[in-house]
């Protein structure tokens, strides 16, 4: 193990930093979220494996065989499967290039500098491109258990995507107005809010998904809460060293995406997949299903 470690931390020596306040250490307990990450994207892997046309054939004693098919699709139930196979896969590219050093830029930093004003701090800007990559997939997989239309959906998604381009704009100024910026995305953040836990329910009880959506989109907006704090602390003020915002980010994407995604892929066992009118073509327009309720 010692030799592992040693080899993880040759990182910061391949990859020099180039600002002032970077990360200290290899912070090597990361690529838990990594493997985590890969693990979630191979029980989809496993499905073909565990799972045929004519039923399962699984060992009712073996504990590791009961997990895997907690979280396994049946045949031709594999939507959610697919988007959160894509965001594991995502995160565990991001956060190998992070772990690794890369996949940043020093930014000027005006506040909490010690007095120089020439400090800058390494702004790891491919977190935001895993956040503006995999997030709209976690999104959408909360709205197709909602059975809102898909315009309702992009509407959401494009929401997201605002929330996330602005922070990382705000990340990248050099003054206060990144706060601005801040502001833009916390704002977008709240409407995304409110379009999951009030249209999203509504929706939800005319197809009698309404107590798990509840449960599952709660969950994940309350988790979000905590990403304006670790932005308001690092890349904001400059209070928290760099190790620290990574291990502040590291345990916020480990909960909404690998951990969130394992309760979201056992409950979604729960739902068949004519409950959303999926069809061969693509999924059914909401309006004649859900009597013209469009959001």
């Amino acid at each position: 193990m010692s030799s592992v470690l040693e080899r993880g931390n040759d990182a910061l020596k391949v990859n020099r930093p180039d600002a002032n306040r970077h990360l200290t250490t290899n912070v090597f307990a990361l690529a838990l979220l990594g493997w985590l990450a890969w693990t979630l994207m191979r029980y989809k892997a496993k499905a073909g494996a565990h799972n045929s046309e004519h039923g399962d054939n699984i060992d009712p004693q073996n504990g590791a065989q009961r997990t895997a098919v907690a979280v396994t699709p049946l045949y031709r139930e594999r939507i959610f499967h697919y988007l959160w196979s894509l965001a594991a896969f995502i995160g565990f590219i991001s956060y190998f290039t992070m772990a690794a050093n890369l996949g940043n830029t020093p930014v000027r930093q005006y506040s909490h500098n010690g007095g120089n004003e020439s400090q800058t701090r390494s702004i790891f800007y491919v977190r935001y491109i895993y956040w503006f990559l995999a997030w709209p997939l976690i999104v959408t997989a909360n709205l197709l258990v909602s059975g809102v239309s898909w315009t309702t959906i992009f509407f959401a998604v494009f929401l997201q995507e605002i929330w996330v381009v602005s922070w990382l704009c705000g990340a990248l100024v050099e003054s206060s107005y990144k706060w601005g910026y801040f502001g833009f995305g916390l704002f977008a953040y709240f409407v995304l809010a409110y379009v999951m836990m009030v249209w999203g329910r509504e929706h939800a009880a005319r197809i009698n998904t309404r107590k798990n959506y509840t449960m599952l989109a709660g969950i994940l907006v309350l988790a979000w809460m905590a990403f304006p704090i670790a932005w308001g602390l690092s890349e904001g003020s400059n209070k928290l060293s760099v190790t620290r915002e990574m291990i502040f980010y590291g345990i916020l994407d480990l909960i909404t995406v690998p951990i969130y995604g394992m309760l979201f892929l056992i409950y979604s066992k729960r739902f068949a997949p004519n409950l959303f009118r999926f069809t061969q073509v693509g999924r059914v327009s909401g309006v004649e299903y859900y009597g013209g309720l469009m959001h």
